[in-house]
């Protein structure tokens, strides 16, 4: 009988050893090592980019808050001689900032067969081993941070020795958005999670042991990519400390989305190499991924369904029926501009810059919340004014031909005319340059033309200063009522130095916006320690209608998306700037009576 009870304990051992990687140190590890979120694993098992696998909370459960849908996960993996891995885990939105999730996870051995001599009989036996985990997690608005608790339900059956155990869990998370990084909008997140530092422990044998505490310190960084009109690539790269047993390994992982529908990812941990992938395909994400250790290739699988958004929306038809009305006239808009943002790249790519500034100038006034269309603007100037300001640049042409562009940009017609003649020296052909130059000729023949350009920039530069000492006295509205009328002006104007001035006038809209934004914040914060707290009076400026309703619409749009959050500062920002807008009233008050039921 001891032989039979030996052998079943060395079952189990390999079961628990083929499943937990063994690491050349010795630490102790089983099956509450790894967790099952496939798309974690295919990262090198790094943890807070996947905030949208409820499974996800086995190892940190304050993520929950980060979810934007309710949803259900099956996962599975297959490891050696019919032993698995399977999970299923939930989670619910229960509040705007109340989260809880449920998850189930089973390792088995498969069917061993166990002899007690080699002539006896072979007995099937099974070994399994279950966790059932329960996790919460609330959202604290004032530090912007999550915190989650959660508590295991631990069972071991080793067949003829079987415990059952509990332990406890807790976490923070925090992630930080719009990080002026790589000339784009970065997101970075930091998440602590402390597993198993109380509970029972489990008994097997003469002893009680507690299960190992494992201490996980994570950390990431989402870039998007700038290749796009309104980009949803990004690039992610995260990585995690884990502290298991006194002893610590790196975990690091990439991950590239694209469209925000299709993922890439790769990942190491110690002698560990994994990938894997991943698509959402309506309300439902399949992932797969791939152990590439020393042993065999393990392949997991998980299946989840997300639910709930589109019926919150639909409880308010009225909200839901114009946020969707906006969502697809944005669409539709985005599709032309994705053409004329196509054509632009292509001219880029061609070291046409002339004919992709005039392109790309056309786009931000028409999409002025498209970054992309300004980033490239902004490469090509950058470009050109380095080129034409370095004698350094070997190549002649290329001197010539940005000097020329910043000339012709600049409003200095003669000193560009004498750069690309001397360009067409060199290049007789091109008809880019060719077609400019005769532009810049008629300009320089019409002396009236030249008189009313000298009208245009005394009067656009007269707004423009205007619209700045109303920035600098902290008249918000003001200055962003003086910068539009500013950009009207420009519009009409067919001199190039008018973009110049649309450009300036965005960059204070956009730092007027911001500063209403804080100040915004402010009151609230005021408000939430007295309620009797109202705004300075010098906050109260004077009404922007126009601006009130893009502000509106823009709302609308993250409302459609499933933003409930942007689209609610968004439609304050549209009450600071014009109280009486009936629309975003009834929009926040619908917001926030859905956010309390």
């Amino acid at each position: 009988m001891q032989t039979f009870n030996n052998k079943i304990i060395l079952s189990a051992a390999l079961v628990l050893t083929l499943c937990s990687n063994l690491y050349p140190y010795g630490a102790r590890k089983n099956f509450l090592s790894h967790g099952p979120s496939v798309s974690a694993f295919s990262q090198g098992e790094t943890v807070l980019n996947n905030i949208n696998d409820p499974a996800i909370i086995f190892y940190n459960g304050s993520l929950l808050s980060f979810f934007d849908y309710n949803a259900m996960s099956l996962g599975r993996y297959n490891l050696f001689d019919g032993t698995s891995y399977n999970s299923a885990s939930l989670n619910f939105n229960l509040t705007d900032k109340f989260d809880f999730g449920f998850s189930v996870i089973n390792l088995s051995s498969g069917d061993v067969e166990i002899r007690t001599d080699p002539f006896d009989v072979p007995k099937t036996v099974k070994t399994n081993q279950w966790a059932y985990i329960l996790a919460s997690s609330y959202f604290i608005n004032q530090i912007k941070t999550a915190l989650g608790a959660g508590i295991k339900y631990i069972i071991m059956d080793l067949y003829e020795k079987k415990d059952a155990g509990i332990s406890f869990d807790m976490s923070l998370s925090k992630f930080i958005n719009d990080v002026d990084m790589f000339n784009t909008q970065t997101q970075i997140g930091f998440g602590l999670a402390a597993q198993n530092i109380a509970g029972t422990g489990i008994k097997l044998d003469t002893y009680r042991e507690d299960f190992q505490k494992i201490f996980i310190l994570s950390s990431m960084i989402k870039i998007p990519v700038k290749f796009r009109l309104e980009s949803k690539d990004t690039v992610t790269v995260s990585l995690d400390a884990r502290n298991e047993d006194c002893e610590t390994e790196l975990f690091t992982g990439i991950e590239y989305r694209m469209s925000d529908k299709y993922s890439l990812r790769a990942g190491y941990y110690c002698e560990h190499i994994t990938a894997g992938l991943g698509v959402d395909i309506s309300n439902f994400t399949a992932a797969y991924s791939a152990d590439f250790n020393e042993i065999d290739l393990i392949n997991r699988f998980s299946l989840s369904y997300k639910w709930n958004q589109k019926k919150k929306l639909k409880a308010n038809d009225g909200l839901y029926i114009e946020a969707q009305t906006v969502a697809e006239e944005e669409k539709m808009s985005r599709i032309e501009a994705e053409k004329m943002f196509d054509e632009a790249k292509k001219y880029y790519s061609n070291g046409q810059y002339l004919y992709a500034t005039e392109i790309l100038q056309k786009l931000i006034v028409k999409y002025p919340n498209h970054e992309s269309s300004l980033f490239f603007y902004k490469k090509i100037k950058n470009k050109m004014r380095d080129d034409s300001g370095s004698m350094l640049v070997s190549d002649f042409g290329s001197y010539t031909y940005a000097s020329g562009y910043v000339n012709y940009y600049n409003g200095n017609y003669y000193q560009c005319a004498k750069e690309w003649m001397k360009y067409m020296q060199l290049d007789k052909e091109n008809k880019e340059i060719e077609e400019k130059l005769k532009q810049v000729k008629d300009i320089l023949a019409n002396e009236i033309l030249k008189q009313q350009k000298i009208t245009f920039e005394k009067e656009a530069a007269g707004m423009l200063h205007s619209g700045i000492d109303n920035f600098n006295n902290n008249k918000w509205i003001a200055c962003i009522k003086q910068m539009e009328k500013l950009q009207m002006f420009v519009q009409s104007s067919k001199f190039t130095t008018s973009f110049n001035f649309y450009e300036t006038a965005k960059d204070y809209i956009d730092k007027s916006v911001a500063a209403l934004m804080l100040s915004i914040k402010k009151i609230n914060a005021e408000k939430s320690k007295n309620e009797n707290v109202h705004p300075q009076i010098n906050e109260i400026q004077e009404i922007d209608e126009k601006t009130a309703d893009i502000k509106y619409r823009e709302g609308l749009a993250l409302y459609a998306n499933g933003k409930y959050f942007e689209a609610e500062r968004m439609w304050e920002l549209t009450l600071r700037l014009n109280p009486n807008h009936i629309r975003a009233i009834n929009a926040l008050n619908r917001l926030r009576n859905q956010n309390k039921i």
